[in-house]
C-alpha cells in the first residue's frame, strides 16, 4: 500500500509502547497523531 502526501492514513491497529493494541481512530479522537517506526539493527 502506498500513501501519497496529503492522503489520510488508513485506520490500523498497532501495539503501543506498553504492548497494548490501539487503533489510529482512537488516537485521532484525542488530537493529531504522529506514527514513528523505529528500525532495529542487530
Amino acid at each position: 500500500m502506498t500513501i501519497q502526501i496529503g492522503e489520510p492514513a488508513p485506520d490500523v491497529t498497532l501495539a503501543n509502547g506498553e504492548g497494548n493494541e490501539v487503533s489510529l481512530a482512537e488516537l485521532w479522537r484525542a488530537g493529531p497523531v504522529v506514527v514513528a517506526f523505529l528500525r532495529h539493527f542487530g
